[in-house]
């Protein structure tokens, strides 16, 4: 019998049987008695655990090795010696059913359990988000607030949580009524935006390594309003829990204390083989790519650098047209192609089995695909960088096709978060990464948090918001232009987060020498204007206060962004229409792109304008020009009812945030007879929970399901339909 680590591994990996399985574990025994438990040695125990079937005959001694390194979670609870059970019990954490945790996992819940902070940087199937599950179920905390990165990331949560019925409101955007017990599940900017929130007794943030997330070599804007949120939950007192993966180290400028607080491991459940593979050039990589995807089980991802390059692989899979990577949703085709466009490549691709991944689509949808890729209607996920982190799949197989993502090459610390997309904790023990191109060296990952350390990194407007008696020497040399400055005033700055202060300065500086028959065009307060008068409100933002990226969005010049504001505004939500305007012939913009970039570029405009920048901008260039107006005694525009029509995507209000819920708004709009009369989220949520079984009527199937899905969500369980009778 083999008896050297790789000697073992190739034994394991093998398609053959185990020839000897009492002799394999025994060394693997003695080389743990020699070398102690070493991460290879821990991995080789999965990788057993993966071929239970064929150590039967000596299940007991695997049960110990198990046991042995920590893997609870994976021990059978039948057979077991009474040692090995107790040691199972002893790792479940109290009020989670069904839930066992490993050695590391148990400890850092311990440590919570007990009152102390933790950093933890753990490996991507660590299983960090299920502490989040057991400190919540515990029931000591009555307030709790988790931050996590993304709106999907909401929703999956939200969806994980409401299982566990622990008695607290789970609190997902900003304007629900506050509870007794709150469960506050929210990007930073969500949180930023509460008004007097209870004090929490304990805070999560998902992927801490964000707060020192990058672009252009400069903190983020969102980073930088990630800070903001730590800062500010910090200040109360809470308790807190951080966590994300492949961190070895806190810069030096963080505060001790909270350095202290880290913990790194990498304790992983799963095992990933690596393979490189070689081709000799992009017609070869393409043949590749198809074969693998054909062949492989188990569920495949490929990684792809940005999403034409996404829509570019999902064509090479869907020109053959007698193949069929899984049994496909083709209901769901049927209905994107009649409510979006029939020329739309998803909708095929869906047929056959394939789905598609990235930033741009809409919320709903992005939830769907992910849904059908885990439920295996989807052998095959291609996506860029918004599934490297966060929202969880079951992928078996990944590939690696470019050398980039996000138009940077990837470095070692992405390279393992996407490397921990292979294999999933109960799902597949061993995960196969396939590599187009090296690997990236290993090296030291270091995490600074600007909105504690207060670090040179940290942007003026982060600085800004952490109070006076908090700041250092060095925050108050930075800050002292911007808080001498009579232009405008800290307040308006600060209301504007995420903004620059410099830009947010510049623009004040300007409106304040504007002649006063020009600021005539700046004046208008209706919540429809036309687009004339967007077109100057649109030149201040683009000119002055741009979101990083703004020219690779669909609009490459303020005048553009008007018209596309302007035709998106004048389709008051019909999706169809804002489609088929983007869609159309106009041989002035074209540049050759197929209709598949069009369709793209409108879910672009939509989700990086609309839903994500343009309505804090005008909101901010509302503030700043109201102040120098005023002080100017000219009376100001008001633009904020504007603002909000586009937070609601020109849709009857709140109709657009049941999208994070699972609905789409074209299905919305169809029950609008029983949701009348609702003011506030909570209110819409309680008439989707409780649509009665005539509402269903004039939905097709896809509607039908969609809406039971997301009532079933928001509703407790062992709930039953009231349509169909089902549990």
């Amino acid at each position: 019998m083999a008896a050297t680590l790789t000697g073992i591994k190739d034994v394991l990996n093998s398609q053959n049987p185990v020839p000897n399985p009492f002799g394999l574990l025994h060394s693997i025994t003695t080389l743990t008695a020699a070398h102690g438990h070493t991460p290879e040695l821990r991995e080789l125990v999965v990788r057993a655990l993966d071929k239970a079937e064929q150590f039967s005959t000596v299940k007991p001694l695997l049960m110990a090795l198990a046991r042995e390194f920590g893997l609870y979670p994976y021990m059978e609870q039948e057979g077991l010696t009474l040692t090995d059970a107790l040691a199972v019990e002893m790792h479940r954490p109290d009020n989670l059913d069904g839930v066992v945790f490993s050695s590391i996992q148990a400890a850092v819940y311990l440590d919570l359990m007990e009152g102390r902070n933790v950093i933890l940087s753990a490996p991507t199937s660590f299983g960090k988000s299920l502490i989040v599950d057991a400190l919540v179920a515990s029931g000591r905390y009555d307030n709790v607030v988790l931050i996590v990165p993304t709106i999907a990331l909401i929703d999956e949560t939200r969806r994980r949580l409401s299982d566990r019925q622990t008695g607290h409101k789970i609190y997902t955007h900003p304007g629900q009524s506050y509870a007794e017990r709150n469960l506050f599940i929210l990007t930073q900017e969500r949180y930023l935006a509460l008004e007097d929130p209870p004090r929490p007794d304990l805070f999560f943030m998902d992927e801490f390594y964000k707060l020192d997330e990058r672009s252009g070599g400069k903190i983020s804007g969102r980073a930088a309003l990630l800070n903001q949120a730590l800062y500010q939950l910090m200040k109360t007192g809470a308790q807190f829990y951080l966590a994300g993966p492949n961190i070895h180290e806190l810069s030096a400028m963080v505060p001790v204390n909270v350095q202290r607080t880290l913990r790194v491991t990498d304790f992983s459940t799963v095992a990933a083989n690596v393979h490189r593979l070689r081709s000799a050039n992009a017609d070869q990589r393409k043949e590749m790519v198809k074969l693998l995807a054909s062949t492989m089980t188990g569920g495949t991802m490929i990684y792809c650098r940005s999403p034409k390059r996404v829509r570019e692989v999902v064509g090479w899979l869907t020109e053959d047209e007698n193949a069929v990577y899984g049994a496909g949703m083709p209901e769901d085709a049927d209905w994107l192609e009649r409510e979006y466009n029939e020329n739309w490549a998803l909708p095929k691709a869906l047929r056959k089995g394939i789905g598609s991944h990235h930033g741009r689509l809409p919320r709903w949808l992005a939830h769907k695909v992910v849904s059908g890729f885990n439920d295996r209607r989807l052998g095959v996920l291609v996506c860029n960088n918004t599934l490297i982190e966060g929202v969880n799949t079951t992928a078996k197989n990944v590939i690696i096709l470019d050398r980039t993502l996000a138009n940077r090459a990837y470095n070692f610390f992405t390279f393992m978060n996407i490397r921990g997309r292979g294999g999933r904790m109960f799902k597949h023990f061993v995960g196969d990464i396939f590599l187009f191109h090296d690997a990236p060296e290993a090296e030291v990952n270091a995490v600074d948090i600007p909105g504690l350390s207060q670090s040179d990194d940290a942007p003026t407007s982060l600085l800004l918001s952490i109070e006076a008696e908090d700041r250092t020497e060095r925050t108050n040399e930075r800050l002292a232009d911007v808080l001498s400055q009579r232009v405008l005033s800290q307040e308006t700055m600060k209301a504007n987060q995420g903004v620059p202060l410099d830009a947010q300065i510049r623009l004040a500086g300007y409106l304040q020498q504007l002649p006063v028959s020009r600021t005539r065009d700046l004046t208008w307060t209706t919540a429809y204007p036309n687009r004339s008068q967007l077109i100057p409100l649109m030149e201040l933002i683009w000119d002055y206060i741009p979101p990083d990226g703004a020219s690779s969005h669909g609009a490459v010049s303020a005048s553009q962004l008007a018209l596309f504001t302007f035709r998106v505004a004048g389709a008051e939500g019909n999706l169809r229409l804002v489609m088929d305007r983007f869609t159309e012939p106009n041989p002035q913009y074209d540049g050759g792109e197929t209709h598949d970039d069009k369709v793209d570029k409108a879910f672009d405009f939509m989700r990086f304008w609309i839903d994500h920048n343009l309505p804090t901008l005008v909101r901010a260039v509302d503030r700043i020009a109201d102040e120098v107006f005023t002080r100017r005694g000219i009376t100001p525009g008001k633009y904020g009812a504007f603002a909000s029509r586009m937070e609601d995507g020109f849709q009857p209000h709140l109709l657009l945030t049941l999208e994070e819920y699972g609905i789409p708004v074209q299905i919305s709009k169809k029950l609008m007879r029983w949701l009348s009369g609702y003011r506030t989220l909570d209110e819409l949520l309680d008439r989707i929970a409780t649509l009665p079984p005539e509402a269903m009527t004039g939905l097709d199937l896809f509607e039908q399901n969609t809406v039971m899905t997301t009532m079933v969500s928001l509703r407790p369980t062992g709930w039953q339909f009231p349509l169909f009778g089902r549990q």
